[in-house]
């Protein structure tokens, strides 16, 4: 069945009867696809054996004179193979927005996403995503325009898939439209300049065209004046090639990298820069970060996805000798850098990198000032940590702040950010027989009971910024208890969740089972727990080999080979944008913070204790 044309002719039946026939009109199952031509929707149709204006106009649901309409060409009848345009009524549109709710998620479209971009984000189907949001014009994405993602077909598409049918609806789009343009889909590598030249335009007539506020992506659908019949294509693709390489090798750091694949059958070569021992003392985290790496390179290559070299230079925390390990010869080959570990390190490598057009991956540090579009940073960018939690912060909860005379200034700093214009209360924390707690600010009313905060029915959210490990826990105790009261009294007792820091993991003493009975909510980088399938096979592998526990450092060196090892075969022509990865438990998801700009993960771990005892990521 074709992609955009799910159309079949179940026959024509003619039955003699003496002198006359009677006619069964074929079954038509009309197209699920919609293009936008000129601002209006059409279904796109190629006309086969046995179809009539007939039969076309009672599939579509439209009058046969919309048909010769919008199909001027159409002459007196149709002739098999001709593609025609069948306008879709508003009526077909509200048929389909009915359909929602349970069955889907939803989506916001933002700034530089297109169609190609979510469907690998989801691993959907273009074409569900078209047949899910029959006002959706893939050409034109509206930034904040909400679209239904149909939670059953999640995951169900490959990355493949979604490129042969954004570029079938391209043909599709070509086949039917007459309007002086011919539109295409931005390969890997392509860039305003290259496309540009290649038909005959300035960079300002293709700025003209598209918009590329954003960038170009590979993936996003393209206008360019559709050439003459009569002219001759004389481009010649061996000068514009050597004109390309010319150009990139002039791109400074204003300027987008173009990145190259390596094939299956090529051996990857990669430099590992870790500082493995400072002042000759050995450093365990990088260690296990490199053998979680050489397991992540064991198990690519399990999946057929070719050999590796990896040569590990010790960095030693050293910015002199990093910029002699990029002078050497053996250098030279690198396909790809992960490291130095810290920005003061980082400018040589970049200055290679950005002559070599070679990917550098900084693997733990949140890089603040190198500004390079070979760079790509694995921890979580800063700026959207709190994304996590707008739920929570909408104006559904009551939200009081609990301080205590030792309490985490970091994170107060980040959630009175959030608050900024939020009525919330504040109290201190103390403790002298009983807890007490004191208002702290003009909105907290005085207190006999922390049950008083928990009788009113408006849900609630407590942040706790104390950060002693004992005032946590009583706290986290106070809240329960108060809770548990309420319930035995029959009184109600109001939704509540607390949100704690990740910091909260070093301490040692307190029982998790509070954590539960609070519904508390944690924002973390990195998340990984024995109670997922990948991560128990990870951990058997690491004590195979090791004989040892694997730590933190060891599941992201894991993670950073999966990514970008695995990537270096296909996914870095795209820049690694458009597509989350999540090798053992925690996600990971890349955006250009600006051209010319690094490419930094957004994902944060949302993590929820609930109070049935079950934990929940999102």
């Amino acid at each position: 069945m074709r992609f955009f044309q799910r159309i079949f002719t179940l026959g024509l039946l003619l039955s003699s009867l003496g002198a006359s026939a009677a006619e069964v009109m074929p079954d038509i199952e009309p197209s699920k696809m919609i293009v936008f031509i000129n601002g209006k929707k059409y279904y796109v149709h190629t006309v086969e054996a046995g179809n009539t204006l007939y039969s076309l106009a009672k599939a579509y649901n439209v009058s046969e004179e919309e048909i010769k309409e919008n199909n001027p060409k159409m002459g007196e009848g149709l002739k098999v193979g001709q593609t025609i345009k069948i306008p879709v009524s508003e009526q077909q549109i509200a048929q389909v927005e009915k359909k929602r709710k349970k069955e889907f998620l939803t989506h916001k479209i933002k700034a530089g996403q297109t169609l190609y971009s979510i469907a690998r984000d989801y691993n959907i189907s273009v074409a569900t995503l078209c047949e899910d949001n029959p006002s959706l014009n893939p050409q034109s994405l509206s930034i904040g325009e909400t679209i239904w993602v149909r939670r059953t077909e999640v995951g169900s598409s490959s990355e493949q898939e979604a490129q042969a049918e954004i570029a079938e609806y391209a043909d599709n789009l070509n086949k039917a439209t007459d309007d002086g343009y011919e539109y295409i889909v931005v390969k890997p590598g392509e860039t305003v300049y290259s496309l540009s030249r290649k038909h005959n335009l300035s960079e300002e007539e293709f700025a003209s065209l598209n918009d590329i506020s954003n960038g170009l992506k590979a993936g996003a659908m393209i206008r360019i004046p559709k050439a003459k019949e009569d002219s001759v294509d004389d481009f010649d693709r061996a000068a514009d090639e050597a004109l390309k390489r010319e150009h990139e090798a002039k791109l400074s750091a204003e300027e987008n990298l173009s990145f190259a694949k390596i094939s299956a059958d090529e051996n990857l070569d990669i430099a590992l820069m870790l500082p493995m021992n400072i002042d000759s003392k050995p450093n365990a985290s990088y260690v296990e970060f490199y053998q979680g790496f050489l397991l992540g390179l064991e198990k690519l290559k399990e999946q057929g996805l070719g050999n590796s070299k990896v040569t590990i230079y010790n960095t030693e925390h050293s910015a002199e000798k990093v910029a002699r390990i990029t002078k050497s010869p053996a250098f030279a080959e690198t396909d790809l850098v992960v490291g130095p570990v810290y920005e003061d390190e980082l400018k040589p490598v970049l200055e290679f990198a950005q002559l070599n057009s070679t990917p550098v991956v900084s693997p733990l540090a949140n890089i603040v000032a190198a500004k390079s579009s070979a760079l790509y940073q694995l921890s979580s960018d800063p700026a959207t940590k709190y994304d996590k939690i707008a739920d929570l912060v909408d104006g559904s909860r009551d939200i009081y702040l609990i301080y205590a005379a030792s309490y985490d200034k970091e994170f107060e700093g980040e959630i009175l950010k959030q608050l900024e214009g939020t009525k919330y209360a504040a109290y201190n924390y103390s403790f002298d027989q009983k807890s007490i707690f004191t208002p702290k600010n003009a909105a907290a009313q005085p207190l006999e009971e922390c049950e008083e905060l928990l009788k009113k029915e408006k849900p609630a959210l407590f942040v706790v910024l104390a950060n002693s490990e004992t005032d946590v826990d009583r706290i986290l105790g106070t809240l329960a208890s108060s809770k548990v009261a309420l319930t035995e009294r029959s009184e109600s007792c109001a939704d509540y969740v607390v949100l704690g820091t990740s910091r909260w993991s070093r301490f040692q003493n307190i029982d998790h089972t509070s954590y539960f009975n609070n519904n508390v909510v944690m924002i973390s980088t990195y998340h990984a727990k024995r109670d997922s399938a990948a991560v128990r096979e990870f951990d058997s592998r690491y004590i195979d080999a090791y004989n040892m526990l694997p730590s933190l450092y060891a599941y992201r060196g894991y993670d950073t080979a999966i990514i970008f090892c695995g990537g270096m075969r296909s996914d870095i022509e795209y820049k690694m944008l458009d597509k989350r990865y999540t090798p053992l438990q925690t996600g990971y998801k890349f955006f250009q913070t600006e051209v010319g700009g690094k490419y930094i993960n957004r994902e944060w771990v949302r993590i929820n204790y609930n109070s049935n005892y079950s934990i929940t990521l999102n």
